[in-house]
């Protein structure tokens, strides 16, 4: 990976440390522009419609859309299937 604006390449035996981010901490208490800072005004943004919403498109759905119906019955069978369980349970065994 090669991060080309900064000239720093990324490597498994060149990872990126923290003195790659001095000028940029220098920067940071005062809020400076540096000749790689950008600033864009929220009426820009507007003006541009950008939707900036956090959703993502990609995410499944995972509503419930069974009726009440279905989970009625879905909760009549997981119920027999206990009792048929607790009765093979409780049935003695010989050793």
């Amino acid at each position: 990976m090669v991060l080309r604006s900064f000239g720093v390449k990324v490597t498994k035996k060149q990872p990126l440390t923290l003195d790659k981010f001095e000028k940029f901490f220098d920067l940071l208490p005062t809020c400076a522009a540096s000749d790689r800072s950008w600033t864009v005004t929220r009426d820009e943004i507007e003006a541009k419609n950008f939707d900036l919403k956090a959703v993502n498109p990609n995410a499944k759905n995972t509503e419930d859309t069974r009726t009440p119906e279905e989970l009625l019955d879905l909760i009549e069978e997981k119920g027999r299937e206990i009792t048929e369980a607790i009765a093979i349970l409780r049935k003695p065994t010989r050793v």
